[in-house]
């Protein structure tokens, strides 16, 4: 038949995965590549079985196809975010409230401002068990009388509402309130949020000695697998200086696994001669929490949890 519009993007990458020859085509050159004495031939090049084979001698070769001409998208993820907000179909209601303090003439009044969002019951139960639960639990399910959140502040609520309903949060917003944002979604169930927000928190935050023991503290007590690898690693890069200046005192001792797992990582990367026959346990144990996470969620498993959780997920699916 007829070729569509399309466009064939080739690329070669080097043993560590990263990309070091691109090259593209339209689809009458699609057949040199297709011919496999061709990419035979060059794993037989000295410069790519030097550059390109890895540890089992296979050369990896990745075809990405572009189609160029115009495919509508499935209307269900623009469906679901026109009923954000939707005050007609909702049946129920979310009240955060706000307290704050003001002085007039020397007396302190207090005064409380709301913000009210509606949202669907069916939704929530399928995207956030907690807030799910305080419907069952409120007078009339929340709908004639409106379930009072006074723990969040009503952007940071918008914005998990707006994700749970297929809403994107831009990245400036996880960046400037990470925190608050990772502490709504731990709070109410939102685990993709929540990493999500834990990957910019990281990207975003700068690590020294001055914070090192607070981050690893709050990573221990959020359960951010992530966040508490950058900090091992941090400590691992700069053991010296922490051990003159930091206190481990309010460390929990059940840390040190992730130190270990740390140490592994950095002594496997100046590890040249990695053997052929590394079992995958031990594997597992050295590899990065967004490897970890990668390879869960491939499999349609939980991607939340410390190390140690996510390690035994993977050895149970293996």
């Amino acid at each position: 038949g007829k070729w569509p519009n399309v466009k064939f993007l080739f690329e070669l990458r080097s043993s560590d995965g990263n990309i070091s020859l691109q090259t593209s085509g339209d689809p009458s050159s699609y057949k040199c590549y297709s011919n496999t004495s061709n990419i035979c031939a060059l794993t037989t090049r000295p410069d790519i079985k030097h550059r390109f084979l890895d540890d089992k001698r296979a050369l990896t070769i990745s075809v990405v196809l572009e189609i160029n001409e115009f495919v509508p998208k499935n209307p269900l993820a623009a469906t679901m975010l026109k009923l954000f907000g939707d005050e007609e179909s909702s049946d129920v209601i979310f009240e955060i409230t706000k307290k704050e303090e003001k002085t007039k003439k020397r007396k302190r009044e207090v005064a409380s401002s709301s913000v009210q969002f509606h949202a669907h019951r069916f939704i929530l139960e399928h995207t956030s068990s907690e807030l799910a639960a305080l419907c069952e639990s409120s007078p009339e399910g929340g709908m004639n009388s409106p379930i009072i959140i006074n723990d969040i502040k009503a952007e940071v609520f918008r914005g998990l509402l707006y994700y749970i309903y297929g809403g994107e949060i831009r990245q400036e917003s996880l960046m400037a309130s990470g925190k608050e944002v990772i502490d709504a979604a731990d709070k109410y169930g939102v685990v993709n949020l929540k990493l999500e927000a834990e990957v910019w928190y990281v990207h975003s935050t700068r690590i020294t000695t001055d914070n090192v023991i607070d981050n690893l503290l709050y990573a221990d007590a959020k359960n951010l697998a992530l966040l508490k690898e950058a900090v091992m690693d941090y400590i691992v890069k700069n053991k010296k200086k922490v051990m003159k200046r930091v206190s481990f005192k309010e460390v929990p001792g059940d840390i040190y696994k992730d130190l270990l797992a740390a140490v592994s990582r950095v002594l496997e990367d100046s590890d040249e001669d990695n053997s052929d026959e590394e079992d995958e346990e031990k594997d597992y144990a050295s590899m990065g929490i967004g490897a970890l996470r990668q390879k869960l969620d491939q499999r349609g498993i939980d991607i939340d949890g410390s190390r140690d959780t996510l390690i035994a997920a993977l050895k149970k699916k293996s």
